[in-house]
């Protein structure tokens, strides 16, 4: 239930039409049928299949409107499904922050870790050096597109050497 009152209520409906709003007034009526959908994924090691669907929006980031190039595509999912997705991730990170299986370096996806902090941390560490005298080097990446390429199977492959296997890689999978 803390997920479902999570979700940002201004957000586009999904393909099934469920609007946030709604389902943060009902959150505690639907508390139990929910559980049991989920536990059925769990217990299956697949998700529904009107979970998979999405209206894709384009979304404009500036420039000539007429420029296809100058939009961007969002996928609207299942707003049921984001609620699976972030108990699963929470569970998942914590197998890996539990068994050190992740560097304090990586600051995706972790509870008080940010784009913000690991830039603070390593600008700390810049200013650090030049107070010491030392030389600095930096190279800048432009990742911003890598989220959209992560070869699946080798992430799969990542999570079962990491010791993700079961239902929950299935589920993962689907």
């Amino acid at each position: 239930m803390q997920i479902i009152g999570k979700l940002r209520e201004d957000k586009a409906t999904d393909a099934s039409e469920l609007v946030p709003r709604f389902l943060s007034k009902i959150k505690h009526q639907f508390a139990r049928p929910l559980t049991m959908l989920f536990n059925n994924s769990m217990i299956s090691g697949q998700v529904p299949a009107d979970w998979k669907e999405a209206n894709v929006v384009p979304v404009f980031n500036g420039g000539c409107r007429n420029v296809a190039t100058n939009y961007r595509p969002i996928s609207l999912t299942s707003q049921l499904y984001k609620v699976f997705e972030a108990i699963i991730r929470d569970h998942v990170v914590e197998f890996l922050e539990v068994n050190k299986l992740i560097r304090d370096s990586q600051h995706g996806f972790r509870k008080g870790s940010s784009f913000l902090t690991n830039t603070l941390l390593f600008l700390d560490k810049v200013l650090h050096s030049v107070d010491e005298s030392q030389d600095v080097d930096v190279v800048f990446l432009d990742l911003a597109k890598a989220y959209d390429n992560v070869p699946h199977k080798r992430l799969l492959e990542k999570l079962k050497k990491n010791g993700i296997s079961g239902n929950i890689l299935y589920v993962i999978e689907d």
